[in-house]
């Protein structure tokens, strides 16, 4: 696997992320970010916070959904209560990953590992559109006694999986070597 990473690492120093990168540090919000020693610490602590708070609201559907927590709500009521804290926290997570990629974008911008990570991002929230739409209509649909099929209950667990192969990478980029 580090084989893997590392080749990607090599091929991305040939695209044009690598000037990208250059030309990022010198802007104003990078010589801020990193001339006050203080911002980039805050950054990852609220990217971390952001991170928690959608993997637990991810997590608490789930457990609805495979009726393995809150059963006294209907899975449109846990929805209804879980689903704006995946979507906001998310705005959360993108603002303050922007904040932290503009502060180091060298290490980022051609980290194989930060890129992984970025695919994987996007395939939770492709999985999670899904999942919630599907989910809200057959709920709504078949009213309180709804019980998601066992294709909904794993594609569920895949969000959970994915939320932590995320976490894991994005840990995983301050080794990755540059």
């Amino acid at each position: 696997m580090g084989d893997f990473f590392f080749g990607l690492t090599e091929w991305l120093r040939t695209t044009f992320l690598l000037e990208t990168a250059f030309w990022i540090e010198t802007t104003g919000l990078n010589r801020l970010l990193v001339e006050n020693f203080w911002a980039v610490p805050i950054a990852q602590v609220l990217h971390i916070l952001g991170i928690a708070a959608g993997f637990a609201a991810s997590l608490m559907l789930t457990l609805r959904v495979n009726d393995l927590a809150g059963g006294a709500r209907t899975v449109p009521q846990v929805s209804e209560r879980y689903i704006p804290w995946i979507w906001w926290s998310l705005i959360w997570i993108v603002v303050s990953g922007f904040l932290m990629l503009w502060a180091e974008p060298v290490r980022n911008m051609i980290n194989g590992v930060f890129w992984t990570k970025m695919i994987l991002v996007l395939l939770t929230i492709a999985i999670t559109i899904g999942f919630q739409n599907t989910a809200r209509a057959q709920a709504h649909a078949a009213g309180p006694t709804w019980r998601a099929s066992g294709g909904m209950r794993a594609t569920s667990w895949i969000i959970v999986i994915l939320w932590c192969l995320v976490m894991a990478g994005g840990r995983w980029i301050a080794y990755a070597p540059v």
